[in-house]
């Protein structure tokens, strides 16, 4: 499976500059040779890091988001998979990530668990209660966003739910870049699967920390963008998950046990 991975600078607040934006970097993405089977992008891709503006620009349950892919998904034959929205509930709005599939169906979607507490995000979002994981075209994906990645019992969860891949879409700050390439490494480590990970990276008044990547089960970095903006794409060859996991198998020797 072809995996692309959009790094953009997105525009706190201005959607119709990041539609825009989407719209350029997913035709370039979707002229990679091979073509990409599935696209990821960032968190909050199509309103930015704007959480005081969120209540006023959020679109009810993230349709127009999905709209907007869904049509571009069944254009170019594509999945997107685990980029994040605002999107405006009954009980409030959400941080969502969603799977579209090649028909341009919204299949699945995952509402951010872990709001940040230093970023006051709990005044802006409200929390999901639910993991994801989904199929897509007989690969297990699971699905996180940002601070998720500190969570490792979180992420722990996904992979004994079966995900072969990990999704990180990502408004991940520069001033914790070490964090960041850290955590997803160590996630892909200790889980013994696929990273696949999307971040902004504008560099505005709070910069953004870019470094999007992609990270094998074994924990070499496969796909490494810096600080500019683009797209890269990644092989994924979930056989290799068996492979190692076999090798050295963590899974079979925990202890619940006890922990």
């Amino acid at each position: 499976m072809q995996i692309a991975i959009i790094q953009p600078i997105i525009v706190s607040g201005n959607k119709k500059a990041n539609y825009l934006k989407m719209s350029q970097l997913i035709e370039q993405a979707v002229g990679l040779f091979p073509k990409p089977d599935v696209i990821v992008l960032p968190e909050l891709w199509s309103t930015g890091y704007a959480l005081q503006e969120l209540d006023h620009i959020a679109s009810d349950q993230g349709l127009e988001e999905a709209t907007f892919l869904g049509d571009l998904a069944q254009k170019h034959g594509v999945w997107f998979a685990g980029g994040s929205v605002a999107a405006k509930t009954s009980e409030g709005v959400t941080n969502r990530a969603q799977i579209i599939n090649r028909q341009g169906q919204l299949v699945a979607f995952y509402d951010k668990i872990h709001l940040v507490p230093m970023l006051d995000e709990h005044l802006y979002l409200t929390a999901g209660n639910t993991i994801c994981v989904h199929d897509i075209e007989g690969i297990t994906f699971g699905f996180s966003i940002c601070y998720d990645i500190r969570f490792c019992e979180f992420i722990r969860k996904l992979a004994l739910e079966g995900a072969q891949v990990l999704v990180v879409a990502a408004q991940w700050p520069l001033v914790r870049l070490s964090h960041w390439q850290a955590l997803l490494k160590a996630r892909a480590i200790e889980n013994q699967c696929y990273l696949v990970a999307a971040n902004n990276t504008a560099m505005g008044n709070v910069p953004f920390a870019g470094h999007s990547t992609a990270v094998g089960p074994d924990g070499s970095t496969l796909v490494q963008f810096e600080f500019v903006e683009g797209v890269q794409q990644v092989v994924i060859d979930v056989t290799k998950v068996e492979q190692i996991r076999n090798a050295v198998p963590v899974f079979q020797d925990r202890r619940p046990d006890l922990y």
